[in-house]
């Protein structure tokens, strides 16, 4: 067999792959194909980042708005607040509106009489017995012989004008209360809710009950004198 020199010098210098081509060749292309995939890849990455980029701005801006308008909800609350607090004062104030008159005579009659505690309370004792539908005279006679016109230890150390028991204690020591509008609301309603409205309406009916003569937490047995004297002072009142 004759072998062509040039085929052989081929054949002796390089290697035959498969393909038909020379491994440099082929190196070359793998070479060319490798450097175009990292390129590829980092156009992908670029693409990634701006991609990522831009989605942490987007939430950025909406956890911005979300806050606006979180706040602008908690704002808009402590508004709404300070309005009914602003209206609660104003119906505190109104609860004791000017009394005129036939009542607001027996208030101003009453802002003469009572010191200590009850001073210039005689608009609060007529609007109690108003609230409650007493005769104002009546609650304010009481109120008069109980406090000693507003003197009394009762109703200057615990507010308590009408003399009032604590139950718990079995009615052997006195209630206390918060202020002394309270304590003029209590017993207000005390008198009509267990007097009153228990058909006890003369001031001898009432003070049977009210001023018992004989009562155990009266030692000294000065009940005995309550009857004539708060009607002596409902008269005065009266008058």
């Amino acid at each position: 067999m004759t072998v062509n020199p040039l085929e052989y010098s081929s054949i002796s210098k390089g290697t035959i792959n498969l393909s038909g081509t020379s491994s440099s060749s082929s190196d070359k292309k793998s070479e060319d194909k490798k450097t175009s995939e990292k390129k590829a890849s980092k156009e992908e990455d670029s693409y990634v980042d701006t991609d990522f980029s831009q989605n942490i701005e987007e939430s950025i801006e909406s956890l911005g708005e979300t806050r606006d308008s979180i706040m602008s909800l908690i704002s808009s609350l402590m508004n709404s607040a300070k309005s009914s607090v602003s209206s609660a004062g104003q119906n505190i104030s109104s609860a004791a509106p000017s009394i005129t008159g036939v009542a607001g005579d027996m208030a101003d009659k009453l802002n003469q009489k009572f010191k200590g505690a009850l001073a210039g309370k005689g608009e609060i004792i007529v609007g109690a017995a108003q609230k409650y539908g007493l005769d104002p005279a009546l609650l304010a006679a009481i109120m008069a012989l109980e406090t000693g016109w507003g003197t009394s230890s009762a109703v200057n150390n615990r507010n308590n004008p009408g003399g009032l028991m604590d139950p718990s204690s079995n009615w052997m020591s006195l209630q206390s209360f918060s202020s002394i509008e309270a304590g003029i609301d209590a017993m207000a309603k005390n008198l009509k809710t267990g007097y009153i409205d228990q058909g006890l309406t003369s001031i001898s009916q009432i003070g049977n009950k009210y001023c018992p003569v004989g009562a155990a937490n009266d030692p000294n047995g000065t009940n005995g004198g309550w009857i004539p004297s708060v009607t002596s002072i409902y008269n005065q009142l009266k008058a």
